[in-house]
């Protein structure tokens, strides 16, 4: 993202914010910033992909594949009061993210699994020089043509949750915001949680189409899940292009919700 770009994505999302976003202004040092996101361009997309929603208010989030907790703090900037539930299975990023729940008074917790279909143990596939690249479903050939600075390294051994049972362990019976990043485990994850997305008002998830063989019908059948959990599609925007044909999409980020009664 070049200079501008990211200058006119901060002055977006300040505007949304009604106030300087400090934490999204890309030209100071972090360390003048009190609790600063991890990658301040993420933060301030999820604060303008968040407003897109109109939701008139949040009182629940629940953020899979939370990683630096970038969009939890886009969620809580615009709605302070929300109680934050962030789900991450990498012991790298688990510090950080103890140490920004602690500073919330309890309105965050942190649930150290990944999510998946049932609950169990599976092998997760890290990249060694991009915390931010975790999955399940490894990395395939695709994916790390069309993600040259993606390289496959270590595995280790993660819990894995349903969604559905986590709510039901942590009191929770409707969601106003879901956020799902799993890095190709998205079906999975939603098999998992096939109870609380029928109780969810809106969601944003990552859908990897170079991650699994059946990539070109993923996003037709997201739609078909995403509907018949009476959530509309709002926007799809892509996220990764390949890099044998520029123009054709790989990733997109979907953002839908439930119509207002």
């Amino acid at each position: 993202m070049s200079l501008f770009s990211k200058l006119v994505a901060y002055a977006r999302a300040a505007a949304v914010q009604h106030g300087p976003n400090l934490r999204g202004l890309p030209l100071i040092p972090k360390s003048l910033c009190p609790d600063p996101p991890g990658n301040r361009e993420a933060f301030n997309q999820f604060v303008l992909w968040i407003h897109t929603l109109q939701l008139s208010r949040v009182n629940r989030v629940v953020d899979v594949g939370a990683n630096h907790g970038d969009f939890s703090l886009a969620a809580s900037a615009l709605y302070p009061k929300a109680q934050v539930l962030l789900v991450e299975p990498m012991p790298t990023l688990q510090p950080e993210l103890e140490r920004r729940c602690a500073r919330r008074s309890g309105r965050w917790r942190l649930e150290s699994c990944a999510l998946g279909s049932q609950p169990g143990s599976a092998t997760l596939h890290v990249d060694p020089n991009l915390d931010a690249i975790g999955s399940l479903v490894g990395f395939s050939e695709e994916y790390l043509k069309a993600s040259p600075l993606a390289k496959e390294g270590q595995t280790l051994a993660c819990t894995v949750r349903t969604l559905d049972d986590l709510c039901v362990d942590r009191g929770i019976d409707t969601i106003d915001l879901l956020k799902i990043d799993v890095e190709g485990f998205e079906f999975e994850t939603l098999r998992g949680g096939a109870r609380m997305l029928r109780a969810t008002t809106a969601l944003i998830i990552e859908l990897s189409l170079v991650r699994r063989a059946d990539g070109l019908r993923a996003l037709e059948e997201m739609l078909e899940v995403l509907s018949s959990a009476g959530l509309h599609l709002v926007e799809c925007y892509p996220s990764l292009y390949s890099m044998e044909t520029p123009w054709l999409p790989v990733e997109f980020n979907l953002l839908a919700r439930r119509p207002t009664p």
